[in-house]
């Protein structure tokens, strides 16, 4: 359970950071130059490398989950059917 709280908040702060950058490059909301826009391109870029790490992480933890429910939810298509 442990280890799952500290995935959940690494998936959350750099979805966060990623999102908030995201959106204030894409808007044009930070003042200056390409000199100003640097630091908030790499945490841009390095957050969303971060997160993608943490949802790989996340589905191989659930892997058995995922595998379960999917043969549960196939299993009872085919069997209405």
């Amino acid at each position: 359970m442990k280890k799952n709280y500290c995935l959940d908040w690494l998936l959350f702060l750099s979805g966060l950071a990623c999102i908030a950058t995201g959106l204030l490059l894409d808007f044009h909301l930070i003042p200056g130059g390409r000199e100003a826009k640097g630091p908030f391109v790499t945490v841009h870029t390095y957050s969303g490398y971060l997160m993608a790490v943490g949802i790989l992480l996340h589905l191989v933890w659930h892997k058995s989950w995922i595998s379960t429910v999917t043969k549960k939810i196939c299993g009872e298509k085919s069997k209405k059917y």
